[in-house]
């Protein structure tokens, strides 16, 4: 599509969500509580109104998980130097866990979040990873122990090919 003027920029609604789109590891999302507007240093995330709140509250820590870091590596480019590209069209079919599956596990998750925080902060994204799949993936009973091995397996092939 072409702006007229070329060179202004749309007003858009500030997002919901912000997702990173030039990774070094993952693509990582975060939730918009400012209400900053954002240009295209991130994506916009706009969530349904029905699922804004929890969305907003809890997809960002839902989102790291296994299957959720492995779609990442799948949908997206891989560039030089290990960088990972997520443009908004492979972000939408980025597989994240359901509403359903976040509602049923919003306690647990609430739970873990300041542990998964706490492994960020040290640059331990895939113990971080596990503490959400232990929720979310092994205590659900949605992936068997020996799928999770395969899942987790396959993204770290992908991700040493970058």
């Amino acid at each position: 599509r072409v702006r007229t003027p070329w060179w202004r920029v749309p007003y858009l609604r500030p997002a919901d969500l912000f997702l990173t789109y030039m990774n070094a590891d993952t693509p990582r999302l975060t939730t918009n509580r400012a209400q900053a507007h954002h240009l295209n240093s991130v994506h916009g995330v706009y969530l349904r109104g029905d699922l804004r709140q929890l969305g907003m509250n809890l997809l960002p820590l839902a989102s790291l998980n296994s299957v959720t870091l492995l779609g990442a590596e799948t949908v997206g480019r891989a560039y030089g130097g290990g960088m990972l590209k997520i443009e908004p069209r492979e972000a939408d079919v980025l597989p994240v866990p359901s509403p359903e599956l976040v509602r049923h596990n919003a306690e647990q998750l609430r739970r873990v979040r300041p542990t998964v925080a706490a492994r960020l902060r040290q640059g331990r994204l895939l113990d971080a990873v596990a503490l959400v799949d232990d929720v979310l993936l092994t205590a659900t009973a949605t992936m068997t122990e020996r799928a999770l091995r395969a899942v987790r397996r396959d993204h770290a092939s992908l991700t040493a090919r970058r």
